[in-house]
């Protein structure tokens, strides 16, 4: 038998290898948790991030059918009415700026032409954007011309006059307006380009930060021209340790980061840059020791036991001694013996119900901790945050514990729907089925504007050629524009209709609004009857729906309807049947 010292140190040793554990798989589930929840984070920023930007994607694209622009790239001389153009575009699209440039590369107009920093007179002949433009494509580059510039995000378009091209228009996305509306995200996020430069952040103490040799970018020409060479800064410097096939990195100095973090990555190919997320671990670290002070509580508890019932035993065993050296005492001392056996054994099986319960227990903590340190973490957060007063961030906090509360998984499965590839390749597709669902993303603004919906679903699929995707994307602006045409009215209709005639489908949109003022022009890219501002009014709507019913092989109509209201009707090419 074990002498009592070394079963002790066994025990010990059993119990420490025991909290051990815990904590290990205690650490890597909450870690598992923490990784889940920044990749949603992550990839829910670079969709907002490509979706920003792709507002400007297709800018330069639309105006380089315009004909003035066309006209201007041949004419030469003074190009003062072209300035006016490209300054009321941007004032109206948001661009920081759009140059007009001929094929040597010289900028020959520009939206701030009025400007001591103007571009008029420059060349960029050598920037990979318009040797990408005058190719044939869609270029894309990004720089910081001087440290006092804002950062800029371009798109450059070829002009082609009679398949020539003739000049590029090249399109300045502001990236500090993209970004004031992130600075009080909770989490760390930022985008680096190829030379691992943090260009785009949500924490301007880490803009222009290298996370690589930045001595290496300054000595290469080409790494060299994105950037002010001043305004470039190593980043704060970090031990790096894996665990699981996951990057765990310890910052020493830098005030504005974790202490301890999670480092994540997600690559983002369409605008040449790469997502990372900083997630710092101190709630990793909470749940791992509160679940192992619990580990440890319930272990005090079963030692406390395994005492008390060894205790037993032992005056159990003196009682039995002492009874068998008395074996001649009379029967009732015999009874008495046998009754406090009973007693004894009857305890016996009640510790070994607690011990029982004391299992069930840690099942029922371990099913409890989970949704309580998220809640705890939003908690802390709503704390600080009220301590800053930022109210308004403090109820997001307390949105999402009770979002917690009721649906744990909905957060993930929803960032997983913004990843959504924008585009998708011509299918059959269910015409009504499309309705259907297009009715559900506008019900709630339906609902709340108190229109009255006319629709009655067909009986049987309507098959179409088109992309279900886009298709939604055309009803929704239709419908969108009848319920904002409608404003102010006491009642509001609008009749959804799909018939088939002559070999075409057509699916109507009808509302009984004032109707269209210039039906001839409610196509063209930036006529619109919307105020401008706060990013609405840019008149790309219906012209965008255009071009997507068209490359499905369709066209869109735009009438005033004889009883009043605007009509659209959009023909489609049936699917072919087999």
């Amino acid at each position: 038998m074990f002498k009592r010292p070394a079963l002790i140190l066994l025990l010990a040793f059993a119990a420490s290898a025991t909290l051990l554990g815990v904590w290990r798989w205690s650490y890597a589930e909450a870690l598992d948790k923490l990784e889940s929840q920044g990749r949603a984070s992550l990839l829910l920023a670079a969709d907002r991030l490509v979706s920003q930007l792709g507002r400007y994607r297709q800018l330069p694209v639309v105006l380089t059918d315009n004909p003035l622009l066309q006209q201007a790239t041949q004419r030469g001389g003074d190009l003062q009415d072209i300035n006016l153009y490209l300054q009321q575009v941007a004032d109206v699209t948001g661009a920081r700026d759009i140059l007009l440039l001929d094929t040597t590369g010289t900028t020959i107009a520009a939206a701030n032409w009025a400007g001591d920093s103007t571009y008029i007179g420059r060349n960029f002949a050598d920037r990979p954007d318009f040797i990408r433009a005058m190719n044939g494509a869609l270029g894309v580059y990004h720089s910081q011309e001087n440290p006092q510039d804002p950062r800029g995000f371009y798109f450059a378009s070829a002009i082609r006059v009679d398949g020539k091209i003739t000049g590029v228009l090249s399109v300045k996305v502001d990236l500090e307006v993209l970004e004031a509306d992130w600075r009080g995200d909770p989490e760390i996020i930022f985008f680096t380009d190829n030379n691992n430069v943090v260009f785009i952040a949500n924490r301007s103490s880490l803009l222009l930060r290298v996370l690589g040799d930045r001595f290496a970018i300054l000595q290469d020409p080409k790494a060299r021209r994105n950037y002010a060479a001043a305004a470039l800064q190593p980043f704060p410097p970090f031990h790096e340790r894996q665990i699981a096939g996951r990057s765990l990195r310890t910052f020493d100095d830098a005030p504005d980061l974790p202490p301890r973090a999670l480092y994540l990555q997600t690559p983002l190919p369409v605008i040449g840059m790469t997502g990372n997320i900083l997630l710092d671990l101190k709630p990793v670290e909470q749940e791992a020791r509160l679940r192992t002070a619990l580990a440890a509580a319930f272990l005090a508890l079963f030692a406390l036991l395994v005492l008390f019932l060894l205790q037993r035993r032992r005056t159990l065993a003196v009682r039995l001694q002492t009874e068998e050296a008395a074996n001649q005492r009379l029967e009732e001392r015999v009874q008495e013996r046998t009754a406090e056996l009973r007693r004894t054994q009857e305890e016996l099986v009640q510790a070994g119900k607690l011990s029982a319960l004391g299992q069930m227990s840690a099942g029922i903590s371990h099913e409890l901790n989970q949704p309580l340190a998220a809640i705890q973490s939003y908690a802390e957060n709503g704390v600080i945050l009220l301590e800053r007063g930022r109210v308004a961030e403090a109820g997001k906090n307390l949105e999402q514990i009770s979002s917690l509360s009721a649906r744990m998984g909905r957060i993930i499965r929803n960032l997983r729907a913004f990843a959504r590839k924008e585009g998708e390749d011509m299918a059959d597709v269910d015409l009504a089925r499309v309705v259907a669902d297009t009715l559900e993303l506008a019900g709630i603004r339906m609902r709340e504007a108190n229109v009255t919906l006319h629709w009655q679903p067909p009986k049987a699929p309507v098959m179409v050629r088109g992309g279900g995707v886009r298709l939604q994307q055309v009803l929704l602006n239709l419908i969108t524009n009848a319920i904002d045409a409608m404003q102010g009215q006491a009642e509001k209709h609008i009749w959804l209709d799909i018939s088939q005639q002559d070999g075409k489908t057509y699916l109507q949109v009808r509302d009984n609004g004032p109707g269209l003022e210039n039906k001839d022009k409610i196509f063209e890219p930036f006529y619109t009857t919307k105020s401008v501002g706060q990013g609405e009014g840019m008149g790309l709507g219906l012209s965008i729906s255009y071009g997507i019913v068209q490359s499905f092989g369709g066209r869109i109509l735009g009438e005033n309807h004889p009883d009043g209201g605007a009509v659209f009707r959009v023909e489609l090419t049936p699917a072919k049947q087999e």
